[in-house]
C-alpha cells in the first residue's frame, strides 16, 4: 500500500507544490498556483533522484526545477528541493489531507 506526501513552498510569488505517491508506481506532480505543470512516473523501488523543470507565470517568466529524492527498497523519506535563481531551496512536507471513506451508515441509503 502507498503512502502520499506533498512538499511545499512560495517563490517569486508562486506557489510551488511537489505531490508524491508512493507504491508499485511512484507518480510525481508539480503544480504552480495549483494547477499541474509536469508530472513523472518512476518504475522499480531503488533510491533514485528525479527533476522536474516548470516555467512560472512571473513577468518576466522564469525557470525552475523540482529535485525530487525518493528512497530505496529498505526505507526512508524522500526529499524535495527547488532550484531557481542558482539557488538550491529545500521545500517542506505539509501534511496531505486524508481522503474520507463513506461511513457505513451511507453504504445501505
Amino acid at each position: 500500500m502507498g503512502r502520499e506526501y506533498q512538499f511545499h513552498c512560495e517563490y517569486a510569488g508562486c506557489s510551488v507544490t511537489v505531490g508524491l505517491r508512493t507504491g508499485g508506481t511512484r507518480e510525481l506532480e508539480l503544480l504552480v498556483d495549483g494547477k499541474q505543470v509536469a508530472a513523472a512516473s518512476v518504475h522499480g523501488r531503488r533510491a533514485r533522484t528525479t527533476v522536474m523543470a516548470a516555467v512560472l507565470p512571473t513577468d518576466p517568466p522564469r525557470d525552475i526545477e523540482v529535485e525530487v529524492a525518493l528512497p530505496g527498497a529498505f526505507g526512508g523519506d524522500p526529499a524535495s528541493t527547488l532550484l531557481a535563481g542558482g539557488e538550491r531551496r529545500p521545500m517542506p512536507e505539509r501534511e496531505v489531507p486524508r481522503r474520507t471513506r463513506p461511513a457505513e451508515a451511507t453504504w445501505y441509503s
